[in-house]
């Protein structure tokens, strides 16, 4: 397997106090699952082989940024956890078209790392600009010279990734959504900096969910998903019909995020639906149960939402729902990072059927 080691930002001993800061408060409240409680029993030993199949290919992508994505067997990984949500999402999709899609969320997982000041300390300008370069590298510019070793690596991967990704039919339809939709996310993040170093007081909790549902980057990711599985031929027109059954998925992961990830949020003092609720005078139990209950009525909203795309588009609604379902079902158990790929393994082994 490649190699990998961390910038020296999350190799200190700040940043490793922040990838082991748990939630035990979430675990005690909710009923808490299984990590793979989102993925059909039926389906599990499919998706375990095509997640482990796929991590060489991801890891081969990833293997020019050595300093932005660690090893796979480190404690702060997401590359086994990326590889098995894309294979989760699309579990008879090929290797390689999965490999992309888990490179594509590995990265995003750097970026927003970039964004929340895990990796060096930027400003919201600075956030606001990493974005305008991505969107910028999607429809062809070169990543500029200089600046950070994790800025600058960054940069490499996704041009590396938007060559991958333009070698799909799809691409060119939905490239331009694509770039729109990275300059929004760059500016909603950006505004989440400015809420978390003091230069704007915090939101509403209504306006924190407009914004957060833009910064979990599932618009971004499902831009990408359509030109690399979405139907034959692409047309704009698809991304128009099911835009809005995203936004609601956006939400709903934005907010099973928001519960696993509060206490780490907190140290961050970082704005999160569980803690703009305490600050309104709840206790942190009722927020988290208040939280729950809006993700229950924001799925039931998905699902019928998904159910009025047209047929052609049932392969990407499907993908819709399994992803949420995987990952929301994820958030009720662990966080994200610390799963190895030997934990994948041995998932696989234990699901073999």
């Amino acid at each position: 397997m490649v190699q990998y080691g961390y910038t020296s930002q999350v190799t200190d001993h700040a940043a490793l106090d922040y990838f082991s800061i748990r939630n035990d408060l979430t675990d005690r409240l909710l009923v808490k699952s299984h990590q793979l409680a989102g993925v059909p029993e039926q389906d599990r030993s499919v998706v375990l082989a095509a997640a482990v199949g796929s991590v060489p290919e991801a890891a081969r992508l990833l293997s020019s940024s050595t300093s932005l994505f660690p090893d796979g067997d480190s404690a702060s990984s997401r590359l086994a956890f990326s590889c098995l949500s894309a294979a989760a999402t699309f579990p008879r999709a090929s290797r390689g078209q999965i490999a992309d899609l888990g490179a594509l969320t590995t990265i995003l997982f750097g970026v927003d790392d970039i964004a929340d000041g895990v990796a060096g300390a930027w400003s919201d300008r600075d956030v606001a600009t990493l974005f305008g370069r991505l969107a910028g590298m999607v429809g062809g510019a070169r990543p500029e010279a200089g600046g950070s070793k994790p800025m600058s690596e960054a940069l490499h991967a996704w041009q590396a990734w938007c060559a991958r990704f333009h070698d799909y039919a799809g691409a060119a339809v939905y490239a331009p959504s694509l770039m729109e939709h990275l300059e929004l996310a760059g500016a909603a993040m950006a505004r989440e900096r400015l809420w978390a170093t003091g230069g704007e007081p915090w939101p509403s909790y209504e306006r924190y969910v407009d914004n957060g549902r833009l910064t979990i980057l599932y618009h971004t990711w499902w831009l990408a998903a359509l030109a690399i599985c979405g139907p034959a031929p692409a047309d704009a027109g698809h991304w128009h019909s099911i835009a809005p059954a995203t936004d609601i998925g956006a939400e709903c992961l934005r907010l099973a995020n928001d519960v696993r990830t509060f206490e780490r949020e907190r140290s961050e003092n970082k704005p999160n639906s569980v803690l703009i609720l305490e600050r309104a005078g709840l206790s942190t139990e009722a927020a988290i149960e208040r939280v729950s209950a809006h993700i229950a009525v924001r799925n039931a909203a998905f699902d019928a939402a998904l159910t009025r795309l047209p047929v052609v588009l049932a392969p990407l609604a499907e993908g819709q729902r399994r992803s949420v379902s995987f990952n929301g079902g994820w958030y009720m158990a662990r966080d994200t990072h610390a799963y190895t790929v030997q934990d994948l393994a041995r998932d696989m082994d234990t699901h073999a059927g």
